[in-house]
């Protein structure tokens, strides 16, 4: 049965992905903030069900804008997917304010934004559902990304607070916390020995691939998992076993 879905980030790996998946039966809004990628990834997916949406996280008038666009182009949304997110990599020594702020607020305070704009429109779905993106470092510290992980913890008692709040709506909610996924910034930001070191951590001796988030969102949205609400789930392949 086709959807009408919102997905943040999605001009770039997961969110892209998830994006061109979802246009091809489904009515789907993209908020991104790269007017350049957005035009970019028009082209690439190429679909009439799909509408782009340019908005910066760290501006609420902005995203309050953009859930008021999505209304003047439909009466509901049933699936608010908060995907996009942002690391800039430092010590806690040389982290600026500034820096720290944009990634927890890019990541975090973004996120808790769009389910605030979403709820009215995510109300009148007859089975509405928002899925939160974390990560393993939610629950495993790295080196020099400290910013990037208190703001994936706080997803996850996000998520938590929300399914709480909205259940007077029937608006589930749920997180997802991928480990290292298999995508071009990935490749591209890991050397081959951090990547290789992941696999092999992994019980399945493979990095996490976006088709994995795709196919356990499938299943979050969707009527088998009805009794599932408030709970984060660790898509990582065993590798916070060991």
């Amino acid at each position: 049965m086709s959807k009408i879905i919102v997905i943040t980030g999605g001009t770039s790996g997961i969110g892209k992905q998830l994006a061109k998946e979802y246009s091809h039966s489904n009515m789907v809004f993209v908020l991104a903030k790269n007017r350049e990628k957005i035009m970019q990834t028009k082209k690439e997916i190429n679909s009439k069900n799909i509408f782009f949406i340019e908005c910066d996280l760290n501006n609420e008038k902005d995203i309050q804008k953009s859930f008021n666009y999505i209304k003047q182009k439909t009466n509901h949304i049933d699936v608010l997917i908060n995907n996009a997110a942002y690391d800039n990599m430092s010590s806690i020594e040389n982290y600026s304010y500034e820096e720290f702020s944009k990634i927890v607020s890019t990541n975090l305070i973004g996120k808790m934004l769009c389910i605030k704009y979403s709820v009215n429109l995510l109300k009148i779905s007859d089975y509405p559902s928002i899925i939160n993106i974390a990560s393993r470092l939610a629950f495993k510290p790295m080196m020099n990304s400290s910013a990037y992980c208190c703001a994936a913890a706080g997803i996850i008692m996000l998520t938590k607070c929300a399914a709480l709040e909205l259940e007077k709506y029937s608006i589930r909610v749920n997180s997802i916390s991928p480990s290292l996924t298999k995508t071009p910034l990935a490749i591209k930001s890991y050397t081959k020995d951090v990547i290789n070191d992941t696999e092999k951590k992994s019980t399945r001796k493979r990095l996490c691939e976006i088709n994995d988030i795709y196919n356990l969102i499938e299943f979050l949205i969707s009527k088998e998992s009805d009794f599932i609400n408030g709970e984060n789930i660790n898509l990582n392949g065993g590798i916070l076993l060991k």
